[in-house]
């Protein structure tokens, strides 16, 4: 009995999945029977990994890993019986970043020895190297109108080696055999290498509630030009589009509709103009295309924050923007529609008076299922800048504002507010459900339910600015693991 192991690559990232896969062959000339060494019953076959983050070795069966995890269930106590004739091989896929979890960069040698009754066999060891990287904050896409639970992808840079990697992974909380496991975290996937100078990696919001009709949409910056991914295309050959000037900024986030369209709202040079660009693609199309501007608005004025949102795929693929201009009597409230053919409207504009903007504080929208756009806004008092204020603004679904804007004054702030955020649920469950979040100088962050759970929120991790929320079961802060990218603090 021979054992060997193939790599797909001799160096990884700590965040990235890291397998293995290994072939087991009968060498000799009679069949031979044994238990199945890759069920998770079985405890014959060991792996042992050594490196820097196990000097002395570590080592795992499938049975002593399954035992010592509790998300996973036992399904069976003894491993069923596997026959291999003569030269005949059986092999599996060794999910390493799982049986060891390593995060220190260095160089690895894994090996492996089956220890049963008939046979015994030890493999020949390989080695992989575990590069240096940090990880970027990142940028968080969810489904519009899906059902409760969904979780999200994530997308951020990784640097590694001088070059910049795109990586991307799923996240959820539905856990359903430990409900208090918090956020499961995938290994993450290398998408590929991106040019240097590149910024503002987003996940654009979809509402292809099937997964069926849309296209998987990435979207990054590099200078004047907006790069995406998408089939038929690489990061080495994305979509394009030239701006023909620096952005005051792009609208987060960037909209993936049910057609495969992607929808980027984009503030021009100076902030005072809204451009829509749009890229096309489908799951058979061989071409990358260049994106093309297909909206243009002059504003009022040099909006403060901006977010973007899109209808449910049930009533169109409305599109609507949302801007904040500080103002001398208040906060100015502007709202950007697209008509049915895809252009923008005129803005829709409304004075808030006895407010001023927060530092960094992101608006929350959703619009529900008669159209119409519910909008949030942490802000503070102009006479006290540790009082919160939250607005909310309804508008019809032809854009105009419903009715006067509400303001609700918040709890005092123990510290002054570094960055805010206001989220509203978008699932078709829980729709429109709001929590918000404030980010303050000494570190903690103030949020919706911080008198129900007796405190502040300390985060373990850095935060990630601009702040994001993820509402699921419970909900979740955004937070950066310098190695390891995403990672999630519940609001608790």
């Amino acid at each position: 009995m021979s054992i060997q192991f193939r790599l797909p690559k001799e160096r990884f990232t700590a965040a990235e999945e890291r397998t293995a896969r290994i072939i087991l062959r009968n060498e000799g000339h009679e069949p031979l029977e044994l238990r199945d060494p890759y069920r998770n019953a079985d405890q014959s076959l060991t792996y042992t990994l050594t490196g820097p983050e196990y000097p002395d070795g570590r080592s795992v069966t499938y049975r002593s890993y399954v035992l010592r995890n509790p998300a996973f269930i036992l399904a069976e106590d003894v491993a069923p019986r596997v026959r291999l004739g003569s030269g005949q091989a059986i092999e599996f896929v060794v999910q390493l970043d799982a049986l060891f979890p390593t995060t220190r960069p260095g160089r690895y040698r894994l090996s492996a020895r089956l220890n049963q009754e008939n046979v015994t066999a030890t493999a020949t060891p390989v080695e992989f190297e575990l590069v240096s990287s940090s990880a970027s904050p990142a940028s968080l896409g969810f489904t519009v109108n899906a059902p409760f639970g969904t979780g999200t992808m994530a997308l951020w840079l990784q640097e590694a080696d001088g070059q910049s990697l795109l990586l991307g992974s799923y996240y959820d909380d539905n856990n359903a055999e430990d409900l208090n496991a918090g956020i499961t975290m995938r290994p993450a996937t290398v998408l590929g290498p991106v040019e240097p100078g590149t910024t503002e990696v987003l996940k654009p919001w979809s509402n292809d509630i099937q997964g069926g009709g849309s296209v998987n949409w990435a979207l990054w910056r590099r200078g004047t030009s907006l790069l995406a991914l998408a089939g038929p295309a690489t990061t080495h050959k994305p979509f394009r589009f030239d701006l023909g000037e620096a952005p005051e900024r792009i609208v987060r986030p960037p909209l993936d509709t049910a057609n495969g369209e992607l929808f980027v709202p984009v503030l021009g040079a100076g902030g005072k103009t809204l451009r829509l660009i749009r890229f096309q693609t489908s799951f058979d199309a061989t071409e990358v295309t260049p994106g093309r501007e297909v909206g243009r608005v002059i504003l009022p004025g040099a909006p403060i924050a901006t977010r973007a949102t899109l209808q449910p795929a049930s009533v169109g693929n409305g599109i609507s923007v949302f801007l904040v201009e500080e103002s001398q009597g208040g906060v100015d409230l502007h709202h950007v529609r697209t008509t049915s053919t895809g252009r923008l409207t005129r803005v829709a504009s409304t004075l808030v008076r006895g407010v001023r903007a927060m530092p960094q504080s992101g608006p929350g929208l959703w619009i529900d299922p008669a159209g119409r756009l519910h909008a949030a806004l942490v802000a503070a008092s102009p006479k006290n800048p540790l009082r919160a204020l939250l607005v909310e603004a309804r508008y019809r679904a032809d854009g105009r504002l419903e009715a006067s804007p509400r303001v609700t004054p918040l709890e005092p702030l123990p510290s002054p507010p570094v960055a805010a955020v206001a989220r509203y649920r978008i699932d078709a469950h829980r729709g429109g459900e709001l929590s918000w979040a404030i980010l303050l100088e000494d570190g903690r962050v103030l949020h919706r339910q911080s008198d129900t759970y007796g405190g502040l929120l300390k985060p373990r991790s850095p935060v990630a600015v601009p702040l994001e929320l993820f509402q699921s079961r419970a909900v979740y802060l955004l937070c950066v693991d310098p190695v390891l990218g995403p990672t999630f603090e519940e609001l608790r």
